[in-house]
């Protein structure tokens, strides 16, 4: 049994699995290290005894990597026909029109049918109720693409003319785009007066439409090196606002896994590629509006922003293998069209590192006017100049997405760890496009960083950890507790999952503005600098991270609480645990412990547990199997004994606070003595019918014995 660590992080059990960010250094490195999860722990007669090691193999995996789109990649200033706009109610929602490449229908059945019956219906169900287009236009008739990248428009006349040849096919990405999507060709031949339109006339074109979304499931170079589900951008955007109009998303037919326990993770997956295609993409930042429709970064006579071609050096080095870091300098010049300061703003923050030194730390904010007051919402912090935007990863993750550090479980951040969520914020960057207004009621609640305040938003993790001791507080969400045998478990930041800390050993020294420790239990000084959390792309803070277990290097289920089919074996559930949708994480006070007659077993990877809770006047109610325990307050300690498969479980509970998880809560108050020695005695040996039948049996054994030795000695 194996366990593996990145997103979802890999401990104990039977053997984990999970992902991390990626791995020390600048572009995305994997390593492999051994260690062993210690067995269960026998008493039988008296003897104690321990199993088989584990073996638990940790990696990282890659982040997501939106490839912004390059010049050629995209036709720009669209026209399309006003006359044909129907006015639409106010209320109406974003409208995409999803088409199938004939790729899709070329997958297994099962694929096939995940993909166009589940995956993409429901990921777009989302956005359509989340989103709605601030000026819709007509019928969507996308424009050609050209042999050459050369175009000529005439005075009074919206169309673009190319001055060579059409390419065969007009691609979006990589899939085909349909005939009769298409505009009728438009050329000039012998200068800019003889510029004609050729061939059959304007298609059908796609109705009833805000954006096409072409799907594909093509085996693409990118998919053979890199370790991604699925990848999605934009290709064409209309004239007068710059919208986006139609993209793509093209699945990695290997990487559809059709198990029913990675569903929720590849339709957060699908729903995070196609917002990269609808405007969060650093190659649309210099395109976005202001809530009058007015560009926030200033246009050429031709319509558009001024174009970086920094870029394209970057991608020649990045495609001839000499993987080129920016420094922090170059990081503005990124996009293919640059962005004002009006959109991101480059920051100088103070980063407190290891040895008492401050070190500059180069952030990146997006600055749109509902993204900043939301981020200050969300922090609690009023003088927060905007949210920081990912500063690592490598192309494509950088700037992309949200910094890992502070909106950790975000869906728009860069890489999958847990419980991802489309929280305010990224409703708030979409809305700041210009392009969409937004259904907050559609966000999800996000708990990572909520109220912390300036302290937590502006500084390093270091920092706050240090504040946090000094004052006697928990560290959440950050951590500092090295993985080691036996696993120390806790749970996930807001209580929904067992989770372990992923601070841990690197093979080599991490940067400085990333070495957070001045000391940790058991390691020398000089190994310090190898500490930090698995995760790259949150700046190598250390958090507490779900996991899942492996079996053979095969996923068997995950730490989330709220999933029925993470509920473990029967013979496996030491802690008498219980998962599904009404079940929280609670930590555990001590080892449960089960016992039946001379038996004894336990389990040495323990800290945290899934048990199901429910709300009440009387405030918060803890159930163990079918035995209730009722919570007067926060820290109460609930002493569980209760009879399961013919084992008795024992152990101790931490209570919550009752407001963590119920709407209204009674005042605390010190529990009843009554509830103090809830746990009774329980002896199923001393009542156990089978025990009488065994001793009765043992006695009639005996009985022929005694008779021979007393006619022995009477001889």
């Amino acid at each position: 049994m194996v366990t593996t660590l990145g997103p979802k992080m890999a401990a104990g059990r039977e053997g984990v699995a999970g992902s991390s960010g990626s791995g020390p250094g600048p572009s995305q490195r994997r390593w492999r290290r051994s260690s062993w999860a210690r067995g269960v722990l026998l008493l039988l007669g008296g003897l104690w005894a321990t199993s088989t090691s584990v073996p638990v193999s940790l990696h990282s995996s890659p982040p997501c990597r939106h490839r912004v789109p390059s010049e050629a990649e995209v036709i720009n200033k669209v026209h399309l026909k006003t006359n044909h706009v129907v006015k639409r109610d106010v209320d109406e929602h974003l409208r995409i029109k999803t088409v199938y490449d004939k790729s899709i229908d070329e997958l297994l059945p099962e694929k096939r049918y995940l993909v166009k019956n589940k995956l993409f219906p429901q990921a777009i169900s989302y956005l359509e109720k989340t989103f709605q287009v601030r000026r819709p236009a007509g019928t969507i008739l996308l424009s050609r693409q050209r042999a050459t990248n050369r175009y000529l428009q005439k005075e009074n006349d919206p169309h673009r003319y190319c001055t060579g040849e059409f390419a065969e096919h007009t691609k979006c990405g990589p899939v085909i785009v349909p005939e009769e999507h298409l505009q009728r060709c438009r050329v000039c031949r012998g200068g800019k007066w003889s510029c004609v339109a050729v061939g059959v006339q304007d298609q059908e074109g796609v109705r009833d439409a805000d954006f096409v979304l072409y799907v594909g499931a093509l085996a693409t170079e990118r998919c053979s090196h890199e370790n991604i589900i699925s990848y999605a951008a934009y290709c064409q955007q209309e004239a007068k606002m710059d919208r986006p109009i139609a993209g793509y998303a093209n699945l990695c037919p290997n990487m559809i896994s059709t198990q029913p326990q990675e569903f929720i993770g590849m339709l957060s997956t699908v729903k995070h590629e196609i917002i990269h295609a609808l405007g969060f993409s650093a190659g649309l930042f210099a395109f976005y509006h202001d809530k009058d429709g007015n560009p926030l970064t200033s246009r050429f006579a031709d319509g558009l922003p001024p174009f970086n071609y920094r870029y394209l050096l970057c991608l020649f080095l990045f495609f001839f293998g000499r993987m080129l870091r920016l420094s922090s300098e170059n990081h503005g010049s990124l996009g293919l069209y640059q962005w004002s300061d009006k959109v991101v703003r480059k920051v100088e923050r103070l980063w407190n590192v290891r040895d008492n030194k401050i070190v500059p730390h180069t952030v990146y904010l997006l600055v749109t006017p509902r993204v900043v007051d939301e981020a200050r919402k969300h922090f609690n912090c009023p003088i927060l100049e905007g949210m920081e935007l990912e500063n690592q990863g490598g192309m494509g993750t950088e700037l992309n997405h949200w910094e890992k550090r502070l909106l950790e479980n975000e869906a728009m951040t860069g890489s999958h760890t847990q419980n991802r969520v489309f929280s305010r914020i990224t409703l708030a960057l979409m809305e700041d496009t210009g392009w969409y207004k937004a259904n907050y009621s559609m966000a999800e609640k996000l708990d990572w960083g909520r109220g912390m305040g300036c302290d937590f938003v502006r500084k390093s993790c270091k920092f706050w950890i240090d504040q946090q001791k000094q004052k006697r507080q928990m560290l959440s969400p950050f951590c500092d507790t090295l993985r080691s045998n036996p696993l120390q478990l806790t749970c996930r930041q807001d209580q929904r999952a067992v989770a372990v800390c992923n601070l841990q050993k690197f093979s080599k020294p991490l940067p400085q503005e990333y070495q957070y420790f001045d000391e940790l239990s058991g390691i020398p000084t000089e190994d310090l600098p190898y500490y930090g959390g698995s995760v790259e792309i949150a700046d190598y803070c250390p958090f507490s991270q779900e996991f899942s277990w492996h079996l053979s290097g095969e996923y068997q289920r995950s730490s989330d609480c709220r999933i029925l089919e993470n509920q473990p074996d029967l013979f496996k559930n030491y802690g008498a645990e219980k998962y599904g949708p009404h079940s929280v994480c609670l930590i555990q006070k001590s080892a449960f412990v089960m016992e039946k007659c001379e038996r004894k077993l336990s389990y040495p990877d323990w800290g945290s547990g899934c048990y199901q809770v429910s709300c009440s006047p009387q405030g918060l109610t803890v159930w163990v199997q079918n035995t209730s325990y009722l919570c007067s307050r926060a820290g109460q300690v609930l002493r569980v004994s209760i009879q399961m498969n013919g084992w008795i479980h024992d152990g101790n509970l931490l209570c919550p606070s009752c407001w963590d998880f119920c709407e209204l809560c009674p005042p605390e108050r010190d529990p009843p003595a009554a509830n103090l020695t809830r746990a009774l005695p329980l002896d199923l040996c001393s009542r156990s019918s089978s025990l009488v039948a065994t001793l009765w049996l043992l006695l009639g054994n005996l009985f022929p014995l005694l008779a021979g030795f007393l006619l022995c000695a009477w001889h």
